[in-house]
Parts: structure tokens; sequence; C-alpha cells
């Protein structure tokens, strides 16, 4: 699934409720505002456009994906996250946590933990969602596919959660990382070569992912820019006829490529990353889930495709 973009206006609106819903105070199981008591309900937009009316800040979330789950802590709101994914793995508190299921979700263990809000992305079939949606329990989907992307569902997620200030200075911190960076990998006359990351054999992150948008800011061309879909299988062929200059393959369950597999592989010597010893390995997390980590991953690839800028 592709995300669905929001608007400028759409932002505005979000970050004025989370500024509110900031400041509220806990009281009685409900919230205030300013002490005027009366209780609030305030609605934020998803990364589907899809407002979400809550009575408050979220005290009891259940997060339903890894990277929704490393959001969260992120911005300070790891106390509040009450279950998780069977692939959260980050950070370590999270394996004390009440696992929920992931692809299909166990209704009844949710329900069991009284979550006043489901936090996901985009993978947990919509049904599922609904269907706990239907018995009281809001659910909020991150599904942003770009770096920047990400920086922004931090700030959306310090909103929803009331950390809203922590959020922000994780943000600043980490532009500033991202733009050491791109002030180097995006700067004119530098040259774009011919990139290959492989996450499992033949697949690879083609256009609208997180692989493709980390290997442009990274300042390099990912051959697959131009596939169909945003996880695509590739043949050996194409990738051959791209002669990649630099091949990534991603270490993690999924996988147990080494570097040397590419040199076995059919007529890959002829390529200049396989000829040359071009190819390196990254930790899959810095690259496919879209949390803060992205930019530790960033700063990898960056200096993987470009040593001569990083040294």
């Amino acid at each position: 699934m592709s995300s669905k973009g929001k608007s400028p206006v759409d932002w505005k609106i979000w970050l004025v409720i989370a500024v509110l819903a900031s400041s509220m105070i806990g009281f009685s199981g409900g919230y205030f505002v300013g002490g005027m008591g009366k209780k609030v309900t305030f609605s934020v937009v998803d990364d589907y456009g899809r407002p979400v009316d809550l009575p408050g800040v979220p005290q009891r979330i259940v997060s339903v994906a890894s990277s929704t789950t490393e959001i969260l802590f992120a911005v300070g709101a790891g106390s509040q996250v009450v279950g998780v994914d069977n692939y959260s793995d980050y950070p370590a508190q999270v394996k004390n946590l009440t696992q929920v299921g992931s692809f299909t979700l166990n209704a009844e263990v949710i329900m069991s933990l009284k979550p006043d809000l489901i936090v996901c992305g985009d993978l947990v079939p919509r049904g599922q969602l609904d269907n706990l949606a239907s018995q009281g329990i809001p659910y909020f989907i991150f599904a942003t596919r770009t770096v920047e992307g990400m920086l922004n569902d931090l700030t959306l997620a310090g909103g929803l959660t009331g950390h809203l200030l922590e959020a922000q200075s994780l943000v600043k911190s980490l532009q500033v990382k991202i733009d050491s960076v791109t002030n180097k990998t995006l700067a004119p006359g530098v040259d774009k070569p011919m990139t290959y990351v492989e996450y499992y054999p033949y697949y690879t992150f083609g256009p609208g992912s997180f692989g493709d948008d980390m290997i442009r800011i990274s300042g390099g061309t990912n051959v697959a820019a131009n596939a169909s879909s945003e996880y695509p299988l590739l043949t050996r062929e194409f990738i051959i006829a791209q002669n990649p200059k630099v091949i990534v393959y991603t270490v993690g369950p999924m996988t147990q490529t080494t570097a040397s597999d590419f040199a076995e592989r059919e007529d890959w010597n002829i390529t200049y990353a396989v000829s040359h010893d071009k190819i390196y390995a990254m930790d899959d997390n810095l690259i496919s889930r879209y949390g803060p980590r992205l930019v530790d991953g960033l700063e990898q690839l960056a200096a993987i495709i470009h040593p001569e800028l990083f040294t």
C-alpha cells in the first residue's frame, strides 16, 4: 500500500491539536484544559488521511508494528505502551511487553490490555483493525515512505502522546545529522553511482520505498528507481545490465546472504561492484523501519556509496 500525503492545512490543524493535547491536565480519567472543567475530545489526522477522535492523550497504547514501537519510545512515550507486535525488539525494554501478534492480531489479548489507542503501519489487514475499532479501540496509521516523512511522523507521534516538545527536540537533532550528510552527497557535481540494495535475494527497494529515498539522498542512483512496485523482484539479467558500482545487502532474520554469495552468482563477477569488491552489509532495521534509526542507516549508506566524502 502507498501512503496518502498530508496537505499543509492538515499539518497546521494537527499541530495545533498536538500542542493542545500536550498541555492537557489529567484528572479523574479524563483530560481538561486549563482547569476549565470540560472534558476534551480532539481529532488527529493519520497518514492515510483518517481523522482519529480521541478523548484525551492516550495512556494505554498497543503498537502493532516494530517501526511504530520505535517511534513511540523515541519520543518519550514508552511508558504508555502496554503491548507490541511479535517483531518489536527495539529498544530492549519492549521485550518485556505483551506480544499481540503481527500480521494476524490476537484480538482477545489486545482487548485484555484495555488500550485506548492502537498505532500501526499499513501492513496489518484493515479488517482486523476495523473490528477492534468497532469495539471501542481507535487505531492510528503511520505510513510514510521518506526520511522527511519519518521526521514529520515523529512530531505527530509526540503530539499524539503528549510528548511534543521531546519529539521536536529529537527531530531537530536528527535534522542536523541528515543535513550533514546531504550537504555533501547532494552537492553540485557529486557523482551518483549506480547502487543495488538487496534485502532478500533479488528483492530490492523500488520507487516509493524508504530504501529508494535513502539511496537517493545518500548520493546514489537506485538500480530499481523505475521499477513498477515498491519492493520488486528483479531478474539476474536486469541487475547485471545495470552494472551496479555499489552493492549493499541487508542483514536480518529474513536472509543469510553473505558478501561471497554475489561473486558466486552466475555472471555477477562482470559487474563493477563484484569485480572491485564493493559489496557491503547493513542492518536491515536501519533501512526498512521508519523510525529515528533510519538516520543511522543514512549515515552508513552515504559513507558506503561515497567513502571519499566521509573520510
